[in-house]
């Protein structure tokens, strides 16, 4: 569940939440990038699902099914999709609440006859990516928990297939049931994975929030200490103009929900060997979308 890319140049998008105008303008970006020798692997930052009412019409599921026929995550494929919490909650039946929308029943209701197919392509998402020169990129950013829990290391992240001990969710993979999710969020995993993938960033820490930059990225170098990683890029939260710096280690990317308009969507464009010192240095390899 960690996704290692050594060469390259990687085309990375986030939050897209089911806006099919804007997904198909990447695959036509990528495709453009990839044909002038520019990109080479395109990593989607999670949250690909549930679109929020009223902003466009939610297309989350055509979207799956376009990146399961192209074989996003499989053995040799550039196409990479992180986990991001929209897509936890399918996995283990979590409804899914922001003020008075409920995200889960709708999505859940447009996959009841091919839930397993979707699922498992959920189960299949990394929830790290980390390249060559030092930037490491997941969905959510850190939170509280990287410094002080033990039992989840990274190896633990790297060896996570989501069937382990608890196995309801698995038995009930065709059908979805809102009752699991309160026995999996009573197990140390639930809970662990709830936080890390949920949390609100500096807006729940505060100025703690950039300590925490700095543990995720030292908790994400437990096994390359000759070449750690130096710089974060996440999504999870919205951004007015597209990209934002977070402290001097942390790039916030926003390609579709979360900006204000369509003109400043971004997408970021890096090579996997190269080295960013800080986040000025990422901010600076943001495009535009359109």
């Amino acid at each position: 569940m960690i996704c290692d890319i050594q060469y390259g140049r990687l085309m990375i998008v986030s939050d897209l939440h089911g806006n099919g105008f804007d997904f198909r303008q990447i695959l036509n970006v990528y495709g453009k990038l990839k044909s002038e020798g520019k990109a080479d692997y395109l990593v989607f930052l999670g949250d690909l699902i549930h679109a929020y009412p009223g902003k466009q019409k939610d297309e989350s599921l055509e979207m799956i099914q376009e990146l399961i026929k192209m074989g996003a995550n499989q053995k040799g494929s550039d196409v990479i999709c992180l986990l991001g919490n929209h897509e936890l909650v399918h996995i283990y039946h979590i409804p899914l609440h922001r003020g008075n929308l409920e995200f889960t029943s709708w999505f859940e209701n447009r996959i009841r006859k091919n839930r397993e197919e979707v699922v498992r392509f959920f189960m299949d998402m990394p929830f790290l990516l980390r390249t060559e020169g030092g930037v490491l990129v997941n969905h959510t950013g850190s939170s509280d928990r990287y410094a002080r829990t033990k039992e989840f290391d990274l190896n633990w992240f790297r060896q996570y297939s989501h069937e382990g001990e608890f196995t309801a969710h698995i038995e009930s993979i065709h059908t979805y049931n809102p009752q699991i999710s309160s026995h999996f969020m009573n197990t140390a995993e639930g809970d662990y994975l709830w936080d890390v993938l949920m949390n609100g960033n500096e807006r729940q820490y505060g100025d703690e929030y950039l300590k925490m930059i700095d543990d995720l990225l030292q908790f994400a170098s437990a096994d390359r200490q000759n070449s750690p990683m130096r710089t974060l890029v996440s999504g999870h939260i919205g951004v007015d103009y597209g990209a934002e710096t977070i402290g001097a280690r942390k790039l916030r990317l926003c390609s579709s929900a979360g900006c204000l308009r369509d003109l400043e969507k971004k997408y970021l464009l890096i090579d996997a060997e190269k080295t960013y010192a800080n986040s000025m240095e990422l901010l600076e390899c943001c495009r535009d979308l359109f």
